[in-house]
């Protein structure tokens, strides 16, 4: 095979085979479809080849999951079906054989099981694409935070607004010249409010490098 694209940010890469026309492909599936509570089953290859081809059985167990970084441009599928080291690039699918994901990541801590993670295929398809046009992904617009999220309880707890915790600032970012600091609470996008960074991300990513957004910061 020949790689005709990477895009590290996403783990993922198109590599192309010369041959025949008439090899076996998977039938692609509508991860936006997805209900949670349905079967997802995970194929890979777990710490190598020497368990290549290995399926693992769960549930969808969330949607549009984000993963402690307000830069992350896509939602991930949660899944409970085992996803190890090796996994990674393997296809998560539906119980009909439709592949609805791409396994990226688990959150691996002491006492903590089932938490494993899927780009979903509607990302997969925008990536590849572009590889294929391009061989690279363009630019993506990035605001250069990273932050957490203070839901109603914490705020109300610590007497301060839902949004965002900003808990770290890219120096190198726009965000830092702009003088937003560790410790800022972003409560608003665009005249919106927002709650979480899941909110701020579905701004962000309708933009293109170069575009403006207007915090609002407490």
């Amino acid at each position: 095979g020949k790689v005709v694209g990477t895009d590290p940010s996403t783990d993922l890469a198109v590599v192309k085979i010369e041959g025949s026309d008439d090899l076996p492909v998977a039938s692609l599936g509508d991860s936006d479809g997805l209900q949670v509570g349905e079967t997802a089953i995970a194929i890979g290859n777990p710490l190598g080849l020497e368990f290549q081809g290995t399926v693992t059985v769960g549930v969808i167990s969330a949607l549009n999951r984000s993963l402690d970084d307000i830069d992350q441009r896509f939602k991930l599928i949660q899944t409970d079906a085992a996803i190890n080291p090796g996994n990674s690039g393997g296809a998560l699918v539906t119980a009909d054989g439709k592949v609805v994901g791409i396994n990226s990541a688990k959150i691996a801590k002491e006492g903590v099981e089932g938490m494993g993670f899927a780009i979903p295929m509607t990302t997969v398809k925008e990536v590849v694409d572009e590889l294929i046009a391009s061989g690279h992904v363009t630019g993506r617009p990035a605001i250069g935070i990273s932050g957490y999220d203070i839901d109603s309880t914490r705020a109300s707890y610590f007497n301060l607004p839902q949004g965002v915790y900003v808990s770290s600032v890219d120096p190198a970012s726009d965000a830092y010249q702009q003088g937003i600091q560790a410790g800022d609470i972003i409560t608003g996008v665009n005249g919106k409010d927002i709650t979480s960074m899941t909110d701020i991300n579905e701004v962000k990513n309708e933009l293109k490098v170069g575009d403006t957004m207007k915090l609002t910061i407490y």
